[in-house]
């Protein structure tokens, strides 16, 4: 029987190939045309650790984690109103930016890249933008917090020394007034009194030291809000990246 047509293998090859790239075809112009949109943005390290070149090894790709995290996300859909733009709640929406959002290093460099893949356009575009909108805020948010609370920790460190110079300028006045010199005459000969003054000056030098932390921290809280850069605004795609016709 095979024998007698063996020849039909011959005819099937080409036949099926034909037939392949038929089905591949349909197929191709059957699938969801998908479009990309990117954002190139630079993240700024803090500014403590930038000024001491002491940035963790591990700071990049935590911070690029931070941008699919679902804080960010979810400013980007009530920003968006993606629940309503696509039909479905806030946690669909959420969990479907997360695979469509894709955040990259730009070898060589400290950027990064942020592309969205959508089969609407306008939405690629729009969802890039918000994305990098979104992260700065809650970055944001994030340096507002842990710097404030530096700040507030200070001006209360701050105002317990004040205290402490002031008790301490008392009690190198009584010593001064009881040895019959003036605090700021010639010291009177007497160990107490060279001790309360050394004292004295000690508590000047910590408070002026909290002075100056304090000064640089309000001077970071100032700019808590501007650590990342967008060096490229996302735009519309005209072509899709998805799928491969020409392939």
């Amino acid at each position: 029987m095979f024998k007698r047509y063996w020849w039909m293998l011959f005819v099937m090859a080409p036949v099926g190939m034909v037939a392949g790239f038929l089905v591949a075809g349909v197929i191709t112009y059957v699938m969801p045309r998908k479009f990309e949109s990117s954002t190139i943005i630079e993240i700024k390290p803090p500014p403590n650790s930038s000024a001491t070149n002491l940035v963790p090894p591990n700071y990049y790709p935590t911070e690029f984690a931070k941008i699919k995290s679902r804080n960010t996300l979810m400013k980007v859909v009530e920003s968006l109103d993606l629940g309503s733009r696509w039909g479905m709640d806030q946690e669909s929406a959420i969990q479907l930016l997360k695979g469509i959002v894709t955040v990259e290093n730009i070898k060589g460099t400290d950027l990064c890249s942020i592309r969205i893949l959508h089969t609407n356009r306008d939405d690629s575009r729009d969802i890039a933008a918000a994305v990098s909108r979104a992260f700065g805020e809650y970055r944001g948010e994030l340096a507002t917090e842990e710097i404030g609370a530096r700040v507030s920790g200070l001006r209360k460190a701050m105002r317990e020394q004040e205290d402490r110079v002031e008790e301490s300028r008392k009690i190198l006045t009584i010593i001064a007034r009881n040895n019959g010199a003036a605090v700021d005459g010639e010291p009177a000969d007497t160990q107490g009194y060279m001790d309360a003054k050394r004292e004295f000056e000690a508590e000047i030098v910590l408070l002026e030291q909290l002075k100056l932390r304090l000064v640089t921290e309000e001077i970071d809280l100032d700019l808590a809000g501007e650590t990342l850069v967008v060096h490229e605004d996302p735009v519309i795609a005209h072509a899709p990246v998805s799928p491969n016709v020409r392939l």
